[in-house]
């Protein structure tokens, strides 16, 4: 009879234990912000560089495309199979 006493004894006490009431477990605290890393630097602006004076001459499969340009005088000629077309600018 101590036996059985003891054992439901023991059952009470397990089932008091497993029914108690466990305090919610507060959630982790969310992570930080990451900062978002520094945009890479913008490059310069290439330089516009000037035409410099002289003669060009360029000669393909459309034709030919000769150029001049003295000071702000711009001479520009243009031959093809298709059309001619001259350019002057002063």
């Amino acid at each position: 009879m101590k036996k059985v006493l003891f054992v439901l004894g023991m059952m009470s006490i397990m089932t008091i234990i497993s029914c108690k009431k466990d305090t919610p477990v507060a959630p982790p605290p969310p992570p930080e912000p990451i900062a978002a890393p520094a945009p890479p630097p913008v490059p310069a602006a290439p330089e516009v560089e000037e035409e410099e004076d002289g003669t060009s001459v360029s000669i393909d499969k459309d034709g030919l495309d000769v150029s001049s340009k003295d000071g702000d005088k711009k001479t520009t000629v243009k031959v093809s199979g298709e059309d001619s077309k001259i350019e002057i600018k002063k």
